[in-house]
């Protein structure tokens, strides 16, 4: 703590800390990096956001819940948000053309507004256009028009840029008759109560960088990753509807090649495909888990919808001295704050075994998947440990523990074990005569596999009278591993 102490102005804001969550080791890693990550050797943030309510949140140096930054690339998460809530509205569709709204790409093949959000429109990914203060962002738009040759044609490669979102920027302005600006602040900015968020953190202008001109505060931001995180809603209201923020967060690129990526180089994150304005960083069955909009300037948002939390790592250094850190907090969360389903568990149901989820089941044997077997029972017949994955709809995965089922033929154990259970009816007690003496324990099991008696087998008889009536299961344990299921009727 004395190095804390020494080095950092350390604000710590603990009353919405969760108490299940021990967050030391996340305030511990970044002290330990901020000299390599801190803008200006000292200052960053972090938030964790869950549900709607913040359970962490923590400055270092002399940055606050006041401090405003530019976000580099980080803008083209709220940007595409923005763009996807006009077309909520109608105002635009994801097939209109660039050459409906702009005659200055008359001469240019035909480029679709979902093609301009997603990077496969052909345009190059940069241009001195966007960056030119000294003009409006009408003006920089019909100048790429004019001037700006394409790279590829639309809808063949993926190529990272910012050029194709000011375009659309651009066809938002004409399709409502109102400025990038003042559409952000009145569809997303206001009903979200960002008020230190904007489009000038690069120097005023009326060009708005739409894909890396936004300046924030990391407590403004997080509403924003609340609002997405809750599919749209935030504070009891629908911001965006609920069926677009899934369409915004899935891979919107059709599998073509992704010859432009800033990622290129790094093995964790190269083969990130990309949505509406974030990419697209975990995936199952089709199914979005998690999804961010990193930016140049290291600024990292991201989504997990498998552990309910939105993150916010707020810092202004480059992206590659950051990754680093960056790589390891995320694992230390995931460590941290667990998967927010309930873990699947194993009964025996008769022979068969059974998952407690009806469906979205996967059993494996030995840790090595069974291929086909995706019901919820099983009928097992290798002796093993048997698990069960199971898969939301939303895509989150969640392990069941091992289920050790040992699989004997029950004419095999009455044979060698010449096992008789008497009376069968039984009203009070279940008696149990064999020749061997090797009984250790029992299970009794109802009908859907819950377990309702146990206990170790010291007389070979079984007191059933506080079971009511019906048919049973009943699980004997052999000292050498055995077992062997039965049947039986409580009168």
């Amino acid at each position: 703590m004395k190095k804390i102490i020494t080095f950092l102005a350390l604000i710590t804001f603990t009353t919405n800390v969760k108490a299940q969550f021990n967050f030391t080791p996340i305030t511990q890693l970044i002290t330990d990096s901020i000299g390599v990550i801190g803008q200006a050797g000292q200052n960053c943030g972090f938030m964790i956001v869950q549900g709607d309510s913040v359970i962490y949140e923590q400055y270092w140096g002399t940055w606050n819940n006041n401090t405003y930054q530019a976000i580099a690339s980080g803008s083209k998460m709220p940007s595409m948000a923005l763009i996807m809530k006009l077309i909520d509205e109608g105002y635009l569709s994801p097939n209109d053309t660039v050459q409906n709204f702009l005659p200055s790409f008359s001469g240019k093949p035909i480029i679709t507004l979902h093609q301009l959000m997603n990077h496969t429109s052909g345009l190059p990914g940069q241009s001195p256009f966007i960056s030119d203060n000294s003009i409006t962002l009408q003006q920089a738009v019909d100048n790429i028009g004019l001037n700006t040759p394409m790279s590829f044609t639309p809808g063949t490669e993926f190529r990272y840029g910012g050029v194709s979102m000011h375009v659309a920027g651009r066809m938002a302005e004409i399709a409502t008759g109102m400025s990038w600006d003042s559409l952000f602040q009145q569809k997303i900015a206001i009903p979200l109560g960002m008020t230190n968020t904007d489009y000038v953190a690069l120097g005023a202008t009326t060009n708005y960088r739409i894909a890396g001109g936004m300046g924030t505060t990391m407590p403004d931001f997080s509403k924003l990753l609340t609002m997405l995180l809750n599919y749209g809603e935030f504070n009891n209201a629908q911001v965006i509807d609920s069926l677009t923020v899934k369409i915004m967060q899935s891979d919107q690129t059709n599998g073509v090649p992704l010859n432009g990526t800033p990622y290129s180089g790094d093995p964790l994150r190269e083969n990130f495909r990309y949505g509406y304005g974030v990419w697209v960083e975990q995936e199952t069955n089709g199914e979005t888990t998690q999804y961010g909009s990193q930016g140049a300037f290291g600024f990292t948002p991201w989504i997990d919808r498998c552990r309910n939390i939105a993150c916010v790592f707020f810092v202004r250094r480059t992206l590659g001295i950051i990754q680093p850190t960056h790589t390891q907090l995320r694992n230390l969360v995931e460590q941290i704050i667990p998967i927010k389903l309930q873990q699947p568990t194993i009964t025996l149901n008769g022979n068969q075994l059974q998952s407690s989820y009806q469906n979205g089941n996967q059993w494996y044997l030995n840790d090595t998947i069974l291929t086909g077997e995706t019901n919820q029972f099983i009928n097992p017949t290798q002796s093993g440990n048997y698990s069960v994955k199971y898969t939301s709809e939303e895509g989150c995965e969640i392990f069941s523990n091992d289920f050790n089922h040992t699989v004997l033929g029950i004419s095999d154990i009455l044979n060698e074990n010449k096992i008789l259970f008497y009376p069968n009816p039984a009203n009070t007690i279940l008696f149990i005569k064999t020749e061997d003496n090797s009984l250790s324990q029992y299970q009794i099991y109802n009908s859907i596999g819950q377990m309702l008696k146990q206990g170790k087998l010291t007389e070979n008889s079984v007191d059933v009278s506080g079971l009511p009536k019906g048919i049973y299961l009943i699980q004997l344990n052999f000292k050498n591993g055995q077992m062997f299921h039965s049947k039986f009727i409580k009168d």
